[in-house]
Order: C-alpha cells, then structure tokens, then sequence
C-alpha cells in the first residue's frame, strides 16, 4: 500500500478538499493522532495540530486546527468507504492447500478459502467470497458472492432435533436441508448455522452478524438485520429485514420478529414482535412501558 493524496480521495469522495494536499500513508483515531494519516469526527469542535486529513460533518467550525478536511454527511461511513478503497490490501484469491473440496462443487475462481477448512460436496459458493481459517461448510450449502465468513464457523451441519420413544429415549431426527447464504452477508468468528430439517436455513442479503452466534435449523433472516455476539436463534425462528439484535438475546423457536425491529441487551423473546417495536429487559417488553415500569418501581435506586 503506498501512499494516496488527500485530493484522490476527495475525487473518489465528489467533494472539495480543503488546505493542504497531502500525502497521507496510514489512518488513525482522533485520541491516537498520528502526522499524515486519515481519521475522522463527528464532532464539530477539535484541535489537532499534526498535519492529516480528517473526514469532518457539514457543521464543521474549528477551521484552524487541522492541515485539511473534508466535509462529509456521515464521517465514520464515509470513513470506512475510504479505507476500503485506499487502505486495505487487495485480496489474492485462492485455495489453500490445507483445506478440503468435496465432490460436486461449485466455487467461483475469485474466491478465498483459507487454512484448513473443510467444504462439504454439492457446496456453491459466489464470487468475491473471503473464507478465513478452520472454517467447515457442510453438504449442499449455498453462499453467495462478496460473503466473508470468519475463523472457526461451522455452517450447514445438523441441527439439533430429537423426539422420544415412551420410555423417553431421544430419537435424533434427520437434517435433509440445507443453508442459504444471500450476498454479502458475514459471519462471525466461531458462529454455528444449522441446516435446515427438510427445508432451508436462509440468511439474506446483506445480513451481519457477529462473533459467537447460534442460529438454528429453519431460521430465516431478513435482508439488512445485525446480529450481534453471543446471541441464540432458536428453530423456526423469522427474522424481518433491518432488525438489529443486540448482544445476548435468546429468541424461542417458531417466534416471529416484523421488519424494522430492535431487541436491547440481554432480552428473552418468547412471542412474536410486530414491525417497528423497540423490545428490552429480560421479559422483552416494549420500550416505553418498560420505562413506564421502572419509573413507577423506582428501577435502579
């Protein structure tokens, strides 16, 4: 990576630049300045005395502080769309020699596949695809193109089903499905994804989630839904698009989330939620009477 002036970044951007050209070789964070790197605020007031280039918001002030700025709508994304585009290493596509293709494959030759994976037979996998280390795909799993998959996942095994004989043995009941990755979608560090029973465990485009999830056979996930660590999707489960999970949420199965849904920390749904509610607390209820609760108990003192 060499280095990129200010003014290619403000052409990729289709905005002004403002003062010096420089020549900027890294990035950096406002509490960690280093001279000629990138960052960026959302703050209108700063004082940095190196000379960078720092993506600022429209209502930016304090003009005399910085070398050069940008204005920008939104600095953190415009941010991470710079250091794609000029601060990361492109990707080299290829299979490493450690890991294992099964029969009957389909794997786009602009793919990544990484140190000791296993894939499954009758695995398809999209263009552009990063798959990173110890990563296992099993048989019949579909994954679209631009997907990045993190270290340690295991997507497409059995899920977990059982009924029971009269004398309560458990009886596993085969997984004949499979999962569906949309485009673009990540996955976390060490996440499961059970295939689906008979059908599908579908995960549309653009869905995010993080390290440490659980998702469960016959899941659905809506485009644009995060979903983020330690959180456990029980079976059956429907997810809308745009929904955000926080951190620690546990969804009993067959329950149905509405489009435009956002469940806070730690909460346990156990019935479905309508489009465009704001769920918290344990007992997952809905933001404003949960609040209404904890005033009148005084939550906290």
């Amino acid at each position: 990576m060499g280095d990129v002036k200010a003014s290619q970044i403000a052409y990729f951007l289709g905005l002004d630049l403002i003062g010096e050209d420089l020549s900027l070789n890294k990035v950096s964070a406002l509490n960690t300045v280093e001279p000629y790197s990138l960052m960026f605020s959302k703050s209108k007031f700063f004082t940095i005395k190196e000379p960078c280039l720092v993506l600022v918001p429209f209502d930016f002030e304090n003009k005399e502080s910085i070398f050069s700025y940008i204005k920008v709508k939104n600095p953190r994304l415009v941010f991470a769309k710079v250091v794609q585009n000029f601060f990361v290493d492109n990707i080299v596509y290829d299979i490493d020699n450690t890991s294992s293709i099964g029969n009957n494959c389909y794997i786009s030759k602009d793919v990544k596949i990484s140190k000791y994976c296993v894939i499954g037979k009758n695995v398809s996998i999209g263009k552009g695809t990063v798959i990173n280390n110890h990563v296992v795909i099993g048989d019949n799993t579909i994954i679209g193109e631009d997907c990045y998959i993190k270290s340690g996942s295991i997507i497409g095994e059995d899920g977990f089903g059982f009924d029971f004989e009269d004398d309560g043995t458990p009886i596993r009941i085969p997984h004949l499905g499979k999962v569906v990755l949309g485009n673009s979608v990540e996955i976390g560090a060490k996440n499961t994804i059970a295939k689906g029973t008979l059908g599908v465990t579908k995960i549309e485009d653009n869905v995010k989630i993080d390290d440490q999830v659980h998702i469960a056979h016959n899941c659905s996930i809506g485009k644009n839904t995060i979903i983020t660590a330690c959180a456990e999707i029980s079976g059956s489960v429907h997810i809308g698009k745009n929904c955000w999970i926080a951190p620690n949420v546990s969804i009993i199965q067959k329950v149905c989330i509405g489009d435009n849904v956002t469940i806070g920390l730690g909460a346990i749904v156990t019935k479905d939620i309508e489009a465009n509610k704001k769920i918290m607390g344990l007992e997952s209820l809905e933001l404003r009477p949960l609040l209404k609760v904890k005033k009148r108990i005084e939550y906290g003192k």
